[in-house]
C-alpha cells in the first residue's frame, strides 16, 4: 500500500505550491522549477517504497534486479564495466551490487586473473529468482503506471530522458 492517501497527496501539493512564496524573496529562483523538481523527487520517492518491499524480502534492490534482468535477457555474461554503463552507475557501486549478487549464488564470475575483467555469468538459482520476482514486480509497477495512457508514459519517458540529458549537461559542465 502506497504511503500517500489522496488526500495526502492534495496536502502535500498544497504544501509544495506554498514554495511560490520565494517568489519575492529570491527574485533569481526558478520557483515552478523547483516545485516541479520536488514533486519529482517525492514521486520517485514514493514509487521506490511501492515496490522495494517485494524486493527487499527477496534480498534483491531495483539495481540487483536490473542486473539479473540484463543478465538473463542477453543470455551471455557481461563485464562489470559494460554493466555499469548500461546501469548508469558508478564501477564501484556495480562492484558492491556484484558483491552481494555472488555472495546469494545468484551470479558468478568468470575465472580470469584480473577480477575486473570477469565476465558476470547468471547462475541458475539467478534466473529462478527472476522467473519468480519479476512477474509480481511488473504487476506492481503496472498498477502504478497504469493510470497513464500509453501515450501519456510515452511523453513522461520522453521527458524523463530530457530530464536525465539536464543532469549530464550540468555533470559535464562542472
Amino acid at each position: 500500500m502506497s504511503q500517500f492517501e489522496p488526500s495526502e497527496m492534495v496536502k502535500h501539493l498544497k504544501d509544495l505550491d506554498r514554495l511560490k512564496n520565494l517568489a519575492p524573496l529570491f527574485p533569481q529562483i526558478d520557483v515552478d522549477c523547483m516545485l516541479t523538481s520536488f514533486l519529482l523527487i517525492r514521486t520517485s520517492h514514493e514509487l521506490y517504497h511501492e515496490v522495494s518491499p517485494l524486493l527487499t524480502e527477496n534480498g534483491l534492490s531495483p539495481g540487483k534486479i536490473r542486473i539479473l534482468i540484463s543478465l538473463m535477457l542477453l543470455k551471455k555474461p557481461l563485464l562489470p564495466s559494460e554493466m555499469a554503463k548500461s546501469a548508469g552507475v558508478t564501477r564501484s557501486t556495480m562492484t558492491g551490487l556484484i558483491n552481494g549478487l555472488e555472495k546469494d549464488g545468484l551470479i558468478r564470475r568468470g575465472s580470469h586473473e584480473d577480477r575486473r575483467m570477469t565476465a558476470i555469468h547468471l547462475t541458475d538459482e539467478g534466473e529462478a529468482v527472476v522467473r519468480h520476482i519479476l512477474p509480481q514486480y511488473a504487476t506492481q509497477l503496472a498498477g502504478v503506471m497504469n493510470h497513464l495512457t500509453i501515450d501519456e508514459r510515452e511523453v513522461l519517458k520522453q521527458l524523463l530522458y530530457k530530464i536525465r540529458s539536464g543532469i549530464e549537461s550540468n555533470h559535464s559542465e562542472s
